[in-house]
C-alpha cells in the first residue's frame, strides 16, 4: 500500500522566486515549496498513516494533502526533486532511524521517497524558465527531478 503525503506550511506565502536562482531574472515570479513523502508499507495502513503524520507534521503550522494532487493551484510549473539512490539523505535516515526504534508497530515500511516540490507562479516562457530554475536548483550528480 502507498501513502502520499504533501506537507506544506500554513503560514508561508509565495515569495520572490529570484531567491532560488544564482542570478536574478527580470520576470516577476513567485515561488512556494512543500515536501512530498511517498511511503510504501505493508500491514495496518491506518496505523502507518497515523505514525507518518505524527512524525512528519506539526498540526498547528503545517497542512497535509494526501490525495496525490498538488497542494497549491495555479502554478506556471512545478519542479519535484529528490536525492538519487545512494546519495546521503539525512531527513530520510532520521525518519527511518526513528521507525526502526519503535517496538511492535503493526506495519512495515518497505520504501520511503522524499521529494521537494517547488511551485513557480507567474507568467512567462514555461519551458525556458523551468530549464533555468532546474539548472540552479538541482545538482545532476545527486538529484533526480521532474518538471510538471
Amino acid at each position: 500500500m502507498t501513502l502520499n503525503l504533501e506537507v506544506l506550511s500554513r503560514f508561508q506565502d509565495a515569495a520572490d522566486a529570484n531567491h532560488l536562482l544564482y542570478t536574478p531574472i527580470p520576470d516577476a515570479l513567485k515561488s512556494n515549496h512543500s515536501r512530498v513523502y511517498t511511503v510504501e508499507c505493508e500491514g495496518d495502513i491506518e496505523a502507518a498513516r497515523a505514525y507518518m503524520l505524527r512524525v512528519l507534521v506539526d498540526p498547528i503550522s503545517q497542512a497535509v494533502v494526501e490525495d496525490g494532487t498538488p497542494a497549491l493551484e495555479g502554478a506556471l510549473f512545478t519542479i519535484d526533486y529528490g536525492m538519487k539512490p545512494g546519495s546521503l539523505d539525512l531527513e530520510k535516515e532520521a525518519i527511518l532511524t526513528n521507525y526502526r526504534g519503535q517496538k511492535n508497530l503493526p506495519f512495515t515500511i518497505t520504501s520511503l521517497k522524499i521529494t521537494q516540490r517547488i511551485y513557480i507562479f507567474g507568467e512567462g516562457d514555461r519551458d525556458k524558465l523551468a530549464a533555468r530554475f532546474t539548472k540552479d536548483i538541482c545538482n545532476p550528480a545527486i538529484h533526480y527531478w521532474t518538471v510538471a
